[in-house]
């Protein structure tokens, strides 16, 4: 059982994770539908052929990768703060797209930086993509490639999100005339293309012309799979947003094994990845699901018994998840028993939730096991909105209640609660970063100005080994931790994921990828 030091000190466990040597770029897919078919039609139009997508040629005179086709793609600088910077940056260098985001809008802007506000929150990052050193062709003086794909879809930027104004005015209404206008006067700049062409996904997909590495992995990473043909309880799977990582990553295992002997189970570089790859890009927030799905795949080269491999990886996220539960549970019994100490008439010790984590709900049923009668813990979720998990939360436990977001949060302005719990997605640059539901952080900054201590609990499945946090689907949010009182980590991983560790989790292809390095022992760390 994990030890509070004393009544006053919390430790917070930091792993410490080893740099991998990679040379990161982006590169960017832009999309633009089809104009509607007539209704007679639309049966018959499948997914792949209701989009576009630009490819571009690269100059012979390109160092790397001269006359190979490639989206729009460039290097991470050092001016670069993340790759969504980089590839903004990418996308005016390299095409006319906000100078056609001007001309095309009842916007235009002088300097450019409301489209280019407008293209930040339209554009899209999936799971990046490593291209070993066999297959990067001496490319980066034989480094690893770390591709972070992008997708842009022309219709869908909204001007207003940028501004703030009517929605009325933004790209998503423009007449399809416009809309093809714009398409049709995409052009390329700078020396780096000679070439552009506009292809359906299914003949990009089937294109048998020289690519640079990975591009058609690349492509499915950045459309988070919506191309791929998938079995049917998979996009059941995907579509699951009551649920959190840890349940969802067991989940997975368990179709990746019952799947991964079909024509879904076979890796190709670039054709139809392999079933237990393919669930990793749809949710590629939820780290747990793309650790676990990558150690899947790593373990069927060597061993063909899906179902062996799938019941060693749920022992090894049980075990994981189990001691997350005793380390949060005497964390927040810590706080109990200061509370009976220092306020002796009150008659409730009141512990906040946000969203629906399985992992916080076990640690709370294991708190209320061990106050047995006494009742005295009480149980509050905030709705968190968007998605109203909150209130699934709440219907777990009896007695519990739900608030909407504004009301939990004057609970923590007056004090009416005493502590916060929450779960995460995905712990990154060292423990400096979390990734969870859209509103935590603001919980966690309003616990902070209330002095109420607000606790994290995350296991090592979730651990990220990347200098930047996974792409973001819509109901996630990065923050630092140090908006947490307090990230609790368990201070030893199960075999499988100390293994996945030393080796960098990795993305796909993943066999070879990294160079032989030795992960640093876990250290705790004082607040």
């Amino acid at each position: 059982m994990a030890h509070v030091p004393n009544s006053t000190l919390i430790w917070r466990i930091v792993p410490l994770i080893r740099k991998l040597d990679h040379m990161g770029v982006v590169s960017i897919f832009i999309l633009r539908p089809h104009e509607s078919p007539p209704p007679e039609q639309q049966h018959q139009q499948s997914q792949r052929n209701a989009y576009h997508v630009v490819l571009f040629h690269r100059c012979a005179t390109m160092p790397t990768y001269p006359g190979h086709w490639a989206g729009i793609s460039g290097s991470i600088e050092d001016d670069d703060a993340n790759p969504l910077e980089a590839a903004l940056r990418e996308l005016q260098e390299e095409t006319n797209l906000v100078e056609l985001l001007s001309k095309y809008t009842d916007r235009g802007c002088e300097g450019g930086d409301e489209n280019i506000s407008c293209l930040r929150n339209c554009i899209k990052q999936g799971l990046h993509v490593d291209v070993s050193s066999d297959r990067s062709d001496g490319a980066f003086d034989g480094r690893i490639i770390r591709v972070y794909p992008f997708v842009l879809t022309l219709p869908a930027c909204r001007l207003s999100d940028a501004a703030g104004e009517d929605a009325s005015t933004n790209f998503s209404n423009v007449s399809n005339e416009v809309s093809s206008t714009m398409w049709l006067n995409l052009e390329t700049k700078g020396t780096e293309h000679d070439e552009m062409k506009s292809l359906t996904i299914e003949d990009f997909l089937g294109l048998t012309e020289p690519c640079v590495p990975a591009l058609k992995l690349a492509f499915h990473h950045a459309t988070a799979g919506k191309f791929l043909n998938l079995p049917d309880d998979v996009r059941t799977w995907e579509r699951d947003r009551a649920n959190g990582a840890a349940f969802l990553a067991r989940q997975a295992v368990a179709l990746a094994a019952a799947h991964s002997g079909n024509a879904y189970g076979a890796e190709s570089c670039d054709g139809q990845p392999s079933i237990a790859h393919s669930i990793a890009m749809l949710r590629p927030s939820m780290v747990p699901i793309v650790n676990v799905m990558n150690e899947f795949d790593r373990r069927m080269q060597t061993d063909p018994d899906s179902n062996g491999v799938g019941d060693y990886l749920r022992r090894s996220l049980d075990e994981e998840i189990g001691r997350c539960v005793d380390l949060g549970t005497d964390t927040i019994l810590h706080y109990y028993s200061q509370w009976e100490i220092n306020s002796p008439s009150a008659t409730a010790f009141v512990v906040g939730t946000f969203s629906r984590s399985s992992t916080t709900k076990m640690i709370l049923e294991s708190i209320l096991k061990k106050q047995g009668s006494s009742n005295k813990v009480k149980i509050l979720c905030s709705r968190s909105t968007p998605g109203n998990e909150g209130e699934l939360m709440a219907a777990d436990f009896p007695g519990a209640k739900w608030l909407h977001d504004q009301e939990f949060r004057e609970c923590l302005k007056h004090g009416h609660i005493d502590v916060v719990l929450v779960g995460a997605d995905c712990i990154f640059h060292g423990g400096k970063g979390v990734v969870n539901k859209v509103g935590t952080e603001s919980m966690a900054k309003c616990c902070k100005l209330g002095n109420i201590p607000i606790i994290c609990c995350a296991d090592t499945w979730k651990m990220w080994d990347d200098d930047y946090p996974p792409g973001l689907e819509d109901i996630f949010e990065s923050f630092v931790s140090a908006n947490l009182a307090h990230l609790l980590i368990p201070d030893s991983a199960p075999e499988a994921r100390v293994d996945l560790l030393e080796r960098g989790h990795g993305c796909w292809p993943h066999k070879n990828n990294f160079q032989e390095g030795k992960r640093d022992r876990e250290v705790t760390e004082p607040l």
